[in-house]
């Protein structure tokens, strides 16, 4: 019982650890080194802790098992905290016919900045949405999209804007 009990605490250190280095990855792209050290600190003594029970008992499979879960567990738990939390900003790209609604003004009277570029596809001409949003409001603007012409195409991409403003 005892093995099974180290197992479950060390499953739940990677859990955490993973989870924090998800995190601190997150923040060292979005230009947050700051926060990200700190993270890393905490993340860093978890994975001490963690690791040197695994060794002490390097024999018993049962521990490496735990160790394995936690990591694969908190590798999944980390993307879904990074997207809950929303850091960033994202690039959405709005493909339509040049025939279909408009989207551009819906965008803008919800406070979203619009480029439309008019485009040549392969069945005619085309108009290109670019939208950059904060990454917690993609899914009002996916909303507003599908209400407006929802057989339009949707691309989006990470964005790491940087102003040239002094």
């Amino acid at each position: 019982m005892d093995l099974l009990i180290a197992a479950f605490i060390i499953f739940c250190l990677r859990l955490a650890d993973q989870s924090l280095g998800t995190m601190r990855a997150l923040l060292i792209s979005k230009n947050r080194p700051v926060y990200a050290g700190f993270i890393g600190l905490i993340e860093s003594a978890i994975w001490i802790v963690a690791v040197s029970q695994v060794i002490k008992d390097i024999d018993d499979t049962i521990l490496i098992v735990g160790y394995a879960l936690g990591f694969a567990t908190g590798t999944i738990l980390g993307s879904y905290i990074e997207s809950a939390l929303g850091f960033g900003d994202v690039v959405v790209r709005v493909f339509t016919s040049e025939n279909s609604n408009n989207l551009a003004d819906p965008l803008r009277e919800q406070g979203f900045g619009v480029t439309v570029i008019n485009g040549e596809g392969k069945d005619g001409t085309v108009k290109i949405y670019w939208c950059v949003t904060p990454k917690r409001k993609l899914k009002h603007v996916m909303s507003i999209i599908h209400a407006n012409n929802p057989n339009a195409f949707i691309t989006t991409d990470s964005a790491n804007p940087i102003s040239m403003k002094k």
